[in-house]
């Protein structure tokens, strides 16, 4: 039976604007302090820090399958891990995209979605695949960590009409445009018939969490899921 959980700001070693569970390395923060903390994590999930993959995070749709000859020193440009694997846990990171764990009986996927991979099908190239593999989407269950809320995530009119075009759940009103991404997503997870569930927290409005579009120059925390 696989274990999730979605970490916060709080509990590492960073400092400063990445104080102090920072778990990204392309932020500026000092790699070996990273390191430290993603060490910290494969602890408290009770695993060796080999078991434990990240991915560079590119706002596209490519999913990455962990097999028995992946290694966690190759972070390939992805949006989403994959695994049927036992004992393995996959991570992706946010500061206010929505951090999404899918888990079925056999396989898990840790999936990141802003704006661009959300619009790229990056969930919908995921639920795919699971079917590979036999599994139906009625197998799976979902889990939305804190992102930015549609109250916050203003974007331009040309972006907004882009987005609500294509999946018109994220939309608000254009005299706001903002986009309401994790009402997309949930839209697609009904139509899978996906059972989900959401902490329903924003990242803007929290200090708990690490926030892009509050802070600018911040940390990154993580949603993981271990099999």
């Amino acid at each position: 039976m696989s274990r999730s959980l979605f970490t916060s700001r709080h509990g590492g070693f960073s400092r400063n604007e990445y104080e102090s569970f920072n778990l990204a390395k392309h932020v500026g923060d000092d790699a070996e302090v990273v390191e430290s903390n993603r060490k910290l994590l494969a602890k408290e999930l009770g695993i060796d820090r080999s078991n434990l993959f990240f991915i560079n995070q590119v706002h596209g749709a490519r999913v990455v399958e962990i097999d028995e000859s992946s290694s966690y020193l190759q972070e390939l440009d992805a949006d989403a891990l994959f695994t049927r694997r036992s004992g393995v846990a996959l991570a992706v990171l946010t500061a206010d995209c929505i951090p999404l764990l899918l888990s079925s009986p056999s396989a898990i996927a840790a999936v990141h979605i802003g704006r661009k991979g959300l619009i790229a099908g990056v969930l919908e190239a995921t639920l795919e695949k699971f079917q590979s593999y036999g599994i139906a989407s009625n197998q799976i269950s979902a889990s939305l960590g804190a992102s930015i809320c549609g109250n916050c995530y203003q974007v331009s009119l040309e972006i907004y009409r882009q987005v609500v075009g294509q999946i018109e759940q994220c939309a608000t009103d254009e005299s706001r445009r903002c986009l309401d991404l994790e009402a997309g997503v949930i839209s697609i997870l009904k139509d899978r018939e996906i059972t989900w569930s959401s902490k329903g927290e924003c990242s803007k409005h929290s200090l708990g969490y690490f926030s892009f579009r509050r802070d600018n120059k911040t940390g990154r925390q993580a949603g993981v899921i271990i099999r």
